[in-house]
């Protein structure tokens, strides 16, 4: 009886050992390079180029606007989108549409005067 109790506590210490290990954070990656797949912030010249959050600004983003219009997160910034309409990919009140959901985007595009002109705007 005391040897399956010592072997029953072996093995449970190993794997809770290894699930303890794994998590630890020891890989040996750098850490500093690590970059977000997300554009993070604006540059100086304005000009962005990659994925982001995109939806409602009144209904998700919690913007002052007085109707639906289609917004970007970038960083902790919100922008609103001023040559692609909300319903241009979706209708925007449908289930999955801007209204009701917050969806990745790739857009390329530039910032000027707290608004993003877009050149590209592409759901994911």
């Amino acid at each position: 009886m005391y040897k399956k109790y010592l072997i029953v506590t072996m093995v449970s210490s190993l794997f809770i050992g290894q699930l303890v290990h794994a998590t630890c954070g020891s890989c040996h990656r750098d850490k500093k390079n690590v970059k977000s797949a997300f554009i993070e912030e604006v540059p100086e010249n304005g000009k962005i180029n990659g994925k982001t959050l995109a939806s409602c600004g009144m209904c998700n983003f919690d913007t002052d606007d007085k109707s639906c219009g289609l917004a970007v997160k970038i960083g902790h910034h919100i922008y609103s989108v001023e040559n692609v309409n909300i319903d241009d990919h979706i209708d925007s009140h449908a289930k999955d549409g801007f209204c009701n959901v917050v969806r990745v985007v790739n857009v390329k595009g530039k910032v000027k005067n707290n608004k993003l002109y877009a050149d590209k705007f592409s759901v994911k």
